[in-house]
Parts: structure tokens; C-alpha cells; sequence
């Protein structure tokens, strides 16, 4: 399996106390479905000198993703960590699926549940959309990027799976362990993976305080 190597920046400096009778600094962020875990987190680090506005990829100061993107070359700050976790519904019968199986359901090469020892059902696909991080990770780590069956059904947000597979029995998906809930199990589990903010240039300022922030609810 392909695996990234990151080395990361840690920020040394603690947050910096809130600062009265000054106009807040606009910071964009960006923050994919698979690291909306840390929205929490970003605002309770927001302080009355730091206004955070939530922004496309392209207009952001600060991009929020799980996983090392390809050809990194911008600085980035692991805020965190998380796994990416298969799962199913919880009322299947099935306990663990081993990473050969995952791999040939996702490729479309296995499509009843009764072949990987369930229930005599078909298997309903789920992936996200190409480009996603979650979905680079899924293919790196399981797949070998090989493409996911193009029979698969796509998921529009962690948040969208999570329901889509809660909701039709015999469905399979990913998503990060940090927004598991509802009536889902996991029966696989990703190797962690580190969750970045990344920026175009090295932070100064209620930037860098906003980044420290970050690294020190973890």
C-alpha cells in the first residue's frame, strides 16, 4: 500500500490573549467534509481580534483537510488526527471484512453480501467523489488507486454517507471514525491519518495564534 510521509511544522506559540478596541482580522478557512470535526475547534480558538469567515479552496487563507495532499509544497500544521473507517449498517450481520475483501466489493468484483459470509443481499456501493480526501485516502490505502466501481453511489459530505448507509441495508462507505454515529458499525479501519491546515504562505499574526490555537486542543 502506498503510504505519504509528512513532515510537519509545529507552531511554538500559545494563543494570544484577546485584543479590545481593534478590528478583527478576517481570516478565510476552508475545512473539507472529512475534517468538519475541527470546526468546533476553530471557532472556540477564534478570540474577539479574529474573525473567521468559512470560504471556497481557491479564496482561502487556511484549508482544513484529513490527509497529506500530492506535491505538498505549501506550509502545513497537523491539528489533529483521525481514521478512516469502512462501515455498514447496523444490522448487518457481518463483523470484519479483511482488506482483500473491501478492495474486490469496491471494485465491483464481489456484489452479494453472501460471498464475504452475510446475508444473501446485493451490495450497495458507496465513495465519494474524485478529489475529495477522503476518497485519495480510501484509494491509496485499499483500493492501490485502482478507481472505485463506477456502479458506486456518490456521497456529497461525511455527514451524506453517514445517512446513506444508515438508511439502506445492504450499503457499504467510508468515512472518518471523528463523525461516526447513528445506526452504523465500522468492520474495517484505515491507518490514522493526520488532519492539516494549510496555508499559502507562513503564518503571521492572529494566523499563527489562530494555528497554535489548534495544535494545543489536541
Amino acid at each position: 500500500m502506498k503510504k505519504i510521509f509528512l513532515v510537519i511544522t509545529f507552531l511554538l506559540t500559545a494563543c494570544a490573549p484577546a485584543t479590545f478596541g481593534v478590528t478583527p482580522q478576517l481570516v478565510k478557512v476552508y475545512v473539507t467534509s472529512a475534517a468538519s470535526s475541527q470546526l468546533t475547534d476553530l471557532y472556540n480558538c477564534s478570540t474577539s481580534s479574529t474573525a473567521i469567515l468559512l470560504s471556497d479552496p481557491q479564496a482561502a487563507d487556511i484549508a482544513i483537510r484529513l490527509g497529506q495532499p500530492d506535491n505538498l509544497s505549501s506550509p502545513a500544521f497537523q491539528i489533529g488526527m483521525d481514521d478512516v473507517v469502512v462501515i455498514v449498517p447496523s444490522q448487518n450481520n457481518i463483523d470484519n471484512l479483511t482488506a482483500d475483501q473491501i478492495h474486490s466489493i469496491f471494485l465491483g468484483q464481489v456484489t452479494n453480501w453472501k460471498d464475504v459470509g452475510g446475508s444473501d443481499m446485493p451490495i450497495q456501493v458507496w465513495a465519494y467523489a474524485q478529489g475529495e480526501d477522503i476518497q485519495q485516502i480510501f484509494e491509496q490505502n485499499v483500493m492501490e488507486d485502482q478507481p472505485v466501481t463506477s456502479l458506486a453511489r456518490l456521497a456529497v459530505s461525511a455527514q451524506n454517507m453517514l445517512d446513506s448507509i444508515a438508511n439502506n441495508g445492504g450499503s457499504i462507505g467510508f468515512m472518518p471514525r471523528s463523525l461516526e454515529t447513528g445506526n452504523v458499525r465500522d468492520v474495517y479501519k484505515i491507518p490514522s491519518e493526520p488532519v492539516l491546515a494549510i496555508t499559502k504562505s507562513q503564518p503571521e499574526g492572529e494566523m499563527k495564534d489562530l494555528l497554535a490555537c489548534l495544535q494545543r486542543q489536541k
